[in-house]
C-alpha cells in the first residue's frame, strides 16, 4: 500500500481534493484512489461484466481506417477542449499541458505516446524516471479495438520492485540487445508517481482478464504480468461529485454536529470524546480558511431560492444535456441522450459536495430579458437553473437578479456566497461578497 500523503497527491491530480486532514482510513483511502482510477478509465463503458475476453474483439490495426492510435487514445472533456483551442489561438502554452506537474496528466501523455509508438512499430518500451531507480518494462503485444474511439492494448509488463531491478527485466532488455532490436526499444521518461498510477492500473486490469486469454510470450517474459491499458481521461462530472462530496467537518471529513457558532454555516467534528478535535480543527480553519468568509457572512443578508438542474427537461424542448465535464471521444454517449422535454420527469438532485459549507458560486443572469439565472461552482459539480416561472416567490429571484445587475461590472455575471440547505433548495448571500476570481 502507498503512503498515505502519496495516496492523497495522487487523489489530488486525479481531480479528487479531500478535507485537509481528513479521517478516512489508510484503507478507506486506497479503495478511493482504486475506484477513481477505474472511473477514469471509464472501465464500465469495456469492462461491463467480471472479465474482457480480447478474442471476442477485432485487431485495432485490421481496417486501416481506424484513427492513428495517437489520436484514439487521447480523452479530454469538453473544457479541456476548449483550453487547448484557445491555446493554439493565442499562442499560449496550456498550462494543463505542462509535464511533470500534475501525475494523472502525466500518465494520460504517456498512453499517447504508447499509442504513437504502436502507429510506428515500436511495441516494447521501457518507462523510468529521471534518476532511473524505477521502471517499468512494458510490452505491447497486440491492439483490439472496442469501439472506433476506444483502443484496448493488451500488455506483459514488469515493474522494478523498491527501486530495484528485477531480474526478469535485466534479462529481457539483454535479450533485445542481442537480437538486434534494442534500437526500437522505446525509453519514456515517467515520474515514480506517474509510476505508481499506472502500476495500480496494471495490477487491477490483470485480474479483470478472461483466464482464456493466454498468448505466446518470450522466454525471459515468463516474470511478467499480463494486463491491458484502456485509454485514460479526466473524471465525468458525477463521479468528480461522488468522489469529492463531503458533508462532515470541513477540515478532516469525521462526522460533524457543531457549527460555527458565530455563522453557523460550517460543520466541525462531533462533541464528546472528540471534542479537543474538534476544537482543534475548528482553531484551524478559522486560522487558515474560514475567517475572512465567516466575518463576510456573519451578519449577512440571505435568500433561500429554489431551484433546478441545469439540465432538467422543460416541456416543449428538444435537445441533448451536455455538461464541460463530458468526454470528447465519448460523443455516441451524448448523442444518445435526446429526449422529449417532460419537466414531470424530475431529475435527480445534483450530489452535494459541499455540505452545510459556504461556497464561492458564479451567478449569470441573461441580457435578452429572458427570466432564468444560471448558478455554477469552479468545478460545475454543481450547476441550477433559477426560473421565475417556477419560483415560489418571483420577488425572491428578482432580488438576486437587481443585485447581479446593480454589482457586477458586466451588468451579467458575479460571484457570490452560497450554502446548500436542501435537494432543491439553497441559501444566497446578497450583500456580502467574495473577491473575483478568474474560472
Amino acid at each position: 500500500m502507498l503512503p498515505r500523503t502519496e495516496v492523497l497527491s495522487l487523489l489530488r491530480s486525479l481531480g479528487v481534493d479531500l478535507p485537509r486532514k481528513t479521517k478516512l482510513s489508510d484503507q478507506e483511502l486506497d479503495e478511493r484512489l482504486s475506484h477513481t482510477l477505474d472511473s477514469a478509465q471509464y472501465i464500465t463503458r469495456v469492462v461491463p461484466n467480471p472479465s474482457l475476453d480480447p478474442n471476442a474483439y477485432p485487431s485495432w490495426f485490421r481496417d486501416s481506417s481506424n484513427q492513428p492510435l495517437l489520436k484514439a487514445v487521447a480523452r479530454y472533456n469538453i473544457q479541456e477542449a476548449s483550453m487547448n483551442l484557445k491555446s493554439r489561438l493565442t499562442g499560449v502554452a496550456n498550462p494543463i499541458s505542462e509535464l511533470y506537474s500534475n501525475s494523472a496528466m502525466d500518465l494520460r501523455q504517456t498512453l499517447v505516446t504508447i499509442g504513437n509508438g504502436c502507429d510506428t512499430g515500436r511495441f516494447s518500451m521501457v518507462l523510468q524516471d529521471e534518476d532511473r531507480k524505477n521502471g517499468i518494462c512494458l510490452r505491447v503485444l497486440e491492439v483490439k479495438k472496442f469501439d472506433k474511439n476506444t483502443p484496448i492494448f493488451l500488455v506483459l509488463f514488469q515493474p522494478s520492485l523498491s527501486g530495484m531491478v528485477h531480474r526478469g527485466s535485466i534479462q529481457w532488455i539483454s535479450d533485445q540487445v542481442s537480437a538486434g532490436t534494442a534500437r526500437n526499444l522505446l525509453n519514456i521518461t515517467a515520474t515514480k508517481q506517474e509510476q505508481d498510477l499506472l502500476q495500480r492500473i496494471l495490477y487491477a486490469n490483470s485480474e479483470r482478464l478472461a483466464p482464456s486469454y493466454k498468448p505466446n510470450r518470450a522466454p525471459a517474459e515468463d516474470s511478467f504480468m499480463l494486463s491491458f491499458l484502456i485509454p485514460v481521461g479526466p473524471l465525468e462530472a458525477n463521479d468528480a461529485a461522488k468522489y469529492n462530496a463531503n458533508d462532515g467537518c470541513s477540515v478532516c471529513g469525521a462526522p460533524a454536529s457543531q457549527q460555527c457558532s458565530r455563522c453557523r454555516a460550517v460543520k466541525y467534528c462531533d462533541a464528546g470524546e472528540l471534542s479537543f478535535t474538534s476544537k482543534f480543527c475548528q482553531q484551524e480553519d478559522w486560522k487558515s480558511t474560514h475567517r475572512p468568509i465567516c466575518n463576510s457572512v456573519q451578519n449577512a443578508k440571505w435568500t433561500s431560492i429554489t431551484f433546478l438542474r441545469a439540465d432538467q427537461p422543460r416541456p416543449g424542448m428538444y435537445g441533448v444535456r451536455m455538461n464541460r465535464l463530458d468526454i470528447v471521444q465519448h460523443d455516441d454517449d451524448i448523442c444518445q441522450r435526446p429526449e422529449t422535454f417532460d419537466s414531470s420527469k424530475l431529475l435527480p438532485p445534483l450530489v452535494n459536495t459541499h455540505g452545510t459549507a459556504p461556497f464561492t458560486v458564479k451567478v449569470q443572469v441573461s441580457l435578452d430579458g429572458t427570466e432564468e439565472i444560471l448558478v455554477y461552482d469552479e468545478k460545475r459539480t454543481f450547476e441550477a437553473l433559477l426560473l421565475r416561472s417556477e419560483s415560489p416567490d418571483p420577488t425572491k429571484f428578482d432580488e438576486l437578479a437587481r443585485v447581479v445587475r446593480s454589482k457586477s461590472s458586466s451588468g451579467a455575471k458575479m460571484f457570490l456566497y452560497a450554502i446548500r440547505t436542501g435537494d432543491w433548495k439553497m441559501d444566497v448571500c446578497l450583500d456580502s461578497f467574495p473577491l473575483h476570481q478568474e474560472w
